[in-house]
C-alpha cells in the first residue's frame, strides 16, 4: 500500500483543554482485554493548547497500543501532565521492559520496528507518524530516561506549547 504523508490541516486546529481531552479520550481504554490500568495524573487546569484533536488522539492511541502489545497483563500505564513555563509536558510511561538506549533515536524512524514475531502487525510507522504530528503542533516527542515510582518501562516525553 502507498504511504501517505501526514498533513495536519491547519483549519482542523482548535484551542482546547488538554486535561478534559485526555480524561474523555482515556475512557475507551477502561476494561481493555489486557487488563492494563491507565493512571492519569495532572497538575492543574486549565491547560489550553492549540492542536488538531483527531491527530493528537492518534498519537496517544499509538502510544497506548504499543504499550498494550509490549506490557504484561494486569500492568499499568502512567500519563503524567506538568506545566513548565510556556509548555505542557506529558510523560507517557509503562511497566514494560523499556527501550534499549542504542535504539533510542531509531524508534522514530519510518518503518523501524524491533518486534520480530509481530512484524506483520507493526509497520514501524506509528512513532514516525506520531513525531510528525507532534511537530506540526510546534511540539516535540522523545524517549526520556525519567522513571516514576513503579513505572520503569519506556517513557515518552511530549512537549506542547500552551496557548496564551
Amino acid at each position: 500500500y502507498a504511504i501517505v504523508d501526514i498533513e495536519t490541516e491547519e483549519e482542523l486546529f482548535s484551542s482546547f483543554d488538554l486535561i478534559d481531552f485526555l480524561n474523555e479520550f482515556l475512557q475507551i481504554y477502561i476494561g481493555n482485554k489486557n487488563n492494563i490500568k491507565i493512571n492519569f495524573e495532572f497538575e492543574r487546569k486549565p491547560c489550553i493548547i492549540y492542536a488538531n484533536k483527531e491527530k493528537l488522539a492518534q498519537v496517544f492511541n499509538n502510544l497506548i497500543i504499543n504499550s498494550f502489545s509490549l506490557c504484561p497483563q494486569n500492568s499499568k500505564i502512567l500519563i503524567k501532565q506538568q506545566i513548565l513555563k510556556d509548555n505542557v509536558v506529558v510523560y507517557f510511561v509503562d511497566q514494560g521492559t523499556g527501550i534499549e538506549e542504542n535504539v533510542k533515536d531509531k524508534i522514530f524512524d519510518r518503518f523501524y520496528t524491533d518486534r520480530i514475531l509481530e512484524k506483520d502487525q507493526h509497520s514501524g510507522l506509528g512513532l514516525s507518524i506520531s513525531k510528525k504530528i507532534i511537530e506540526s503542533f510546534s511540539g516535540s516527542i522523545q524517549l526520556s530516561n525519567i522513571k516514576f515510582q513503579q513505572y520503569l518501562g519506556a517513557c515518552f516525553e511530549i512537549n506542547l506549547p500552551l496557548k496564551d
